[in-house]
């Protein structure tokens, strides 16, 4: 059985031995994001000041073994300390040498990615002030990302769509900075602000547990209003469709408990309002 080319190299199915892999579907999570272009976009919100010369890893390649474990229920960075002995995953992070035959510093054979250390230093990794921290992200562009890409699955010709913006408890059970007792969710938490319409997700941001729910909703809308009402007219690659027609009408948003019913050509954005 072929798959994607992996250069001049062709990356056959074969159960005759050698090294093997049990997560084979992760080839087709690599082409599914090469047809997204996720990772790609979310690689340009980070800024990689090391020195290429002496490194095994290159931004993309943190990234995507990453991103690909979660896909394939690998959620814990421990994880990785056998992933990274996965030839087929390098195949799908695109390696050169699947079997970390080129790597620059010395490792035993058949390991070609990165593991749990490296990947926690990528997580942690804004840290500004400090100079050995030489991966850093920027929020507001991993924010812009998850919207650009949650717009891109929406109707293109919807006369309406609903978007529930609102807070949700994750209790934690440790002492992780941030956490605060939430009387509503009887434990300490985490209190998230999340956006969806209906499935797709426009926005995931962590919050600490002694906020109000509602805190943040309103600068959620400037700020998309911001980036994406400028000169958008639909839902197009440059709009998220909640742009003003013409430049003098705005749309109307209808607050109804916890969500905002926005039709598409008469906006006229109410803050605070109620039912």
């Amino acid at each position: 059985m072929l798959f994607q080319a992996l250069g001049s190299r062709k990356v056959e199915a074969d159960f005759s031995g050698g090294y093997l892999s049990n997560d084979g579907g992760v080839l087709l999570v690599r082409q599914l994001d090469a047809g997204l272009g996720l990772t790609r976009r979310l690689a340009g919100a980070f800024i990689d000041r090391r020195d290429p010369r002496y490194c095994d890893h290159a931004l993309e390649e943190l990234l995507d073994p990453r991103l690909y474990g979660r896909v394939l229920g690998y959620e814990d960075l421990n994880d990785h300390d056998l992933l990274r002995h996965d030839p087929l995953l390098a195949v799908a992070v695109n390696k050169r040498e699947p079997l970390g035959e080129d790597r620059v510093h010395a490792h035993p054979p058949g390991v070609a990615l990165a593991g749990s250390a490296t990947l926690n230093r990528l997580e942690l990794g804004n840290q500004k002030q400090d100079r050995t921290h030489k991966i850093q992200y920027e929020p507001g562009k991993i924010e812009e990302c998850l919207l650009v890409m949650g717009v891109r699955c929406l109707p293109k010709h919807a006369a309406q769509i609903v978007i529930d913006l609102d807070g949700m408890g994750h209790l934690v059970h440790g002492m992780q900075e941030g956490r605060h007792f939430n009387a509503y969710y009887d434990g300490y938490c985490y209190l998230p602000r999340y956006a969806f319409v209906g499935s797709v997700p426009l926005l995931a941001r962590l919050r600490p547990g002694d906020v109000d729910a509602a805190e943040g909703g309103w600068r959620c809308w400037r700020s998309w209003w911001g980036r994406f009402g400028s000169g958008a007219s639909g839902h197009g690659s440059s709009g998220v469709g909640i742009a003003p027609l013409g430049g003098k009408r705005l749309w109307r948003g209808v607050r109804r408990r916890s969500r905002w019913c926005i039709t598409a050509w008469d906006w006229d954005l109410i803050r605070g309002g109620s039912r």
